[in-house]
């Protein structure tokens, strides 16, 4: 996020509303901020009533996991935080603007997030559309990771294998590198 400062807000903006949700027992992520794009503003509006939602431009889920579970050497692995490594168009940003303190103690500022933001409709569309952009850039050094990424990924979820196990660890090697050259880290 980047902070608003000194800026005129002219242009159309929607603030967020948002709040923390603290889970101790998780190691990766104990505390995390929970968005509300649905939160009606005096207009009557929310600003996921006035997004394109996006087409759904993923395999469906049963065919992933039908697909998966025929695999005799099959590997999983989780895009980290992926929502947040995809930055969205300067133009828009002052449709996801937050307010924030850093202490109680603190004044409050003004952000605008630069990144895709998790429970706004057109997350899903938007991410999906990223990484299949990114597969098509990628396809000629990385071609069977690209084929992963266009039919084997639900979510931020990649389901896949193979029948031989060199192949899957060459696989899973290929899809490692190009997330890795993308700036993506898997885990999990």
């Amino acid at each position: 996020m980047e902070e608003v400062k000194n800026e005129i807000m002219d242009k159309l903006n929607y603030y967020i509303p948002h709040h923390a949700i603290f889970k101790p027992d998780k190691a990766s992520t104990p505390l995390r901020v929970k968005f509300d794009a649905s939160a009606k503003t005096t207009s009557g509006f929310s600003l996921n009533s006035i997004l394109l939602k996006g087409g759904i431009i993923q395999q469906d889920l049963f065919s992933i996991v039908s697909r998966f579970r025929k695999h005799k050497f099959a590997f999983s692995a989780d895009i980290k935080k992926m929502y947040r490594q995809i930055l969205i168009d300067q133009n828009q940003r002052y449709l996801q603007c937050i307010v924030w303190k850093t202490s109680a103690d603190a004044s409050v500022k003004v952000y605008k997030l630069s990144t895709v933001t998790y429970e706004t409709v057109s997350a899903p569309f938007l991410t999906t559309r990223a990484l299949k952009a990114l597969a098509g850039e990628e396809r000629k050094d990385f071609p069977k990771a690209a084929d992963v990424i266009c039919s084997d990924i639900y979510m931020d979820d990649i389901l896949s294998g193979e029948a031989i196990i060199e192949d899957a660890k060459n696989l899973q090697a290929q899809i490692c590198e190009l997330f890795s050259k993308a700036g993506f880290e898997l885990h999990k």
